[in-house]
């Protein structure tokens, strides 16, 4: 169970840079890099006990697809928070 506690805590902490990076893509009108991180995310999230995070990256994928960046911000925020949250449950 530890294990997957370590493996869970190094695959937020991805996320937590890979949010700063979807930031910093949407402010320059990236659409493209906001697609690929949604598809890895919907991919890979509940292997490592994330659900929420695989149905996000299906958002954040269709959003970009869509070229609607209220929405990305909008994902991209609830991702943040949800990364922030989940590595406090894990820590504490």
């Amino acid at each position: 169970m530890e294990i997957m506690k370590d493996q869970q805590i190094v695959y937020l902490s991805r996320r937590q840079a890979e949010v700063a990076q979807l930031k910093e893509s949407l402010a320059k009108d990236d659409f493209e890099f906001s697609q690929v991180v949604g598809h890895r995310l919907k991919g890979h999230g509940e292997t490592f006990g994330f659900p929420q995070i695989s149905a996000l990256g299906v958002s954040l994928e269709t959003a970009a697809k869509d070229r609607n960046m209220e929405k990305l911000k909008e994902i991209v925020k609830t991702l943040d928070d949800m990364v922030e949250e989940n590595i406090r449950l894990i820590n504490a």
